[in-house]
């Protein structure tokens, strides 16, 4: 298949998207009629799962994966395609007057809904239906991508973001529950890290975004967001179809709950109360400690997905077009190639040492925060000319890290403390994290309007990498 065939099945699939984005609206409405169908029939409220998992996960544990990758993948998509189309944005065609400054309250605007709401987005999961919360998230998200490419006003289109955080901060919470509920063995590091690599996937492709609004493909901006939109609308029947909540405990049966009870640990209701899941979550030092790493890490993470393109154009003089893709496709290979090894060789450390999965990253965390130090001297005023490509190189063992967390994050946080409470638990590691990316994205657009090179924030998160590795290896031990 040569390159122009390649484009031909491109424009086309995007002509047709574009051409149905209108019908979006009324695509939620059905998906909608179905998810209150699927809440009537199956009931909402979460089930206990049995105290002995399964020998293998069994098919519909892999088709879980299968299905969340690809809504994992339109989540970032989505929210990265803002950044990737700055330019655009704020001085194209059809754009919205703003300065950096403003563009950078957009993207908190975001970030901070986003983390506000996480803790209650997995709340709400440990409580009730993930497959209904992930449903859910996903259309609501869909519709307000579609809206972005509707917004006329800065204040529109703050309120646009902000609304996106209210609907992405149930996803992620939810859905790396279901997938620790499948996988409750040797296979849990595995499987959220093949869901964790749908977010780098989604990444890269936002890169081409402004491929997709600009030369070759010519959507413009505003077409771009509603098409995606569409898209994710569309595929929510694909989750009505093909996810399930995991086979709950048969009447008599010993649940999770009971497991909890016989270790010592308090058994709580069904329906148990938030005082309680804050009380089981803060009783030892784990919880505090992954907080405040989780934000460590999330310095330099986030300011990447809204800063990095306007950097290397800063730094390289460079087009948006050639931007975009540079700073979205070599960081995200490098994620997405990390948390796919790192998946594997946490599970298999894991079986000689039980702190394996806790080591990896901070071994990785120790390896590339120094690395992004070194990217940015020329930023700091140190006469090395590094290039391009080594920038980007350097840069992009961030990427190392990031995907060695997102592997294992979840795995270490049900190791430290009670499972039931995961959802919640990692609602508020996110809180942490996109309330610091919350920060650094306004403080990069705030210093870019100062004339202050957007690498001095980077260095700076850099030294709050190296801290992030550092901490992993004080976590509290498993014999």
């Amino acid at each position: 298949m040569n390159e122009n065939t390649v484009y031909d099945l491109c424009k086309a699939a995007l002509d047709a998207c574009s051409a149905a984005a209108d019908w979006t609206l009324w695509g939620a409405a059905v998906v909608a009629a179905f998810a209150i169908g699927f809440a009537v029939l199956k009931g909402i409220k979460a089930k206990p799962l049995p105290a002995v998992a399964p020998k293998s996960p069994g098919f519909w544990a892999w088709a879980c994966i299968a299905v969340l990758w690809v809504v994992v993948m339109l989540n970032y998509f989505d929210r990265q395609l803002l950044a990737v189309l700055n330019t655009s944005i704020t001085s194209g065609e059809n754009g919205i007057n703003m300065t950096q400054a403003q563009f950078g309250l957009v993207t908190s605007a975001f970030l901070i809904v986003y983390a506000a709401l996480s803790p209650v987005g997995g709340y709400l999961a440990d409580r009730f239906s993930r497959k209904f919360i992930i449903l859910c998230s996903l259309v609501v998200w869909s519709v307000v991508t579609w809206m972005t490419g509707k917004a006329e006003t800065y204040e529109e289109l703050i309120f646009w973001r902000g609304a996106m955080g209210v609907s992405e901060a149930f996803y992620i919470p939810a859905a790396l529950a279901l997938i620790s509920d499948y996988h409750r063995g040797g296979t849990r590091s595995l499987a959220t890290g093949l869901h964790m690599s749908g977010i780098y996937a989604g990444q890269m492709l936002a890169g081409c975004g402004a491929l997709i609004a600009g030369e070759p493909y010519n959507l413009g901006w505003r077409l771009t967001f509603e098409t995606f939109g569409f898209i994710g609308v569309a595929y929510a029947l694909i989750v009505i179809l093909f996810l399930h909540d995991p086979k709950p405990a048969a009447e008599g049966e010993a649940t999770v709950a009971d497991a909890a009870a016989t270790k010592g640990e308090e058994k709580a209701s069904e329906d148990f109360g938030i005082g309680t899941v804050l009380k089981s979550l803060f009783s030892g030092r784990a919880m505090p400690m992954l907080l405040g790493m989780y934000a460590c890490a999330g310095f330099a993470n986030w300011f990447l997905m809204g800063w990095y393109p306007r950097l290397l154009q800063d730094m390289f003089g460079i087009s948006e077009a050639e931007a975009g893709p540079t700073a979205t496709f070599w960081i995200n290979m490098a994620k997405y190639v990390t948390v796919l090894v790192a998946a594997v060789v946490a599970d298999m450390w894991y079986l000689r040492n039980r702190n394996a999965r806790a080591y990896v990253p901070g071994i990785c965390f120790c390896l590339a925060g120094p690395c992004v130090i070194i990217a940015m001297l020329p930023a700091l005023g140190f006469p090395i000319a590094l290039g391009l490509v080594v920038t980007v190189a350097l840069v992009s063992m961030q990427g190392v890290a990031q995907g060695s967390l997102d592997a294992t994050l979840m795995p270490v946080l049900r190791s430290m403390i009670d499972e039931r409470f995961s959802a919640t638990g990692y609602g508020l590691l996110n809180l942490t994290s996109v309330g610091a990316g919350a920060l650094i994205s306004w403080l990069g657009g705030y210093l870019k309007d100062m004339n202050v090179n957007l690498g001095v924030p980077l260095s700076m998160a850099g030294l709050l990498m190296v801290l992030c590795g550092l901490s992993f290896f004080f976590l509290p031990k498993k014999d």
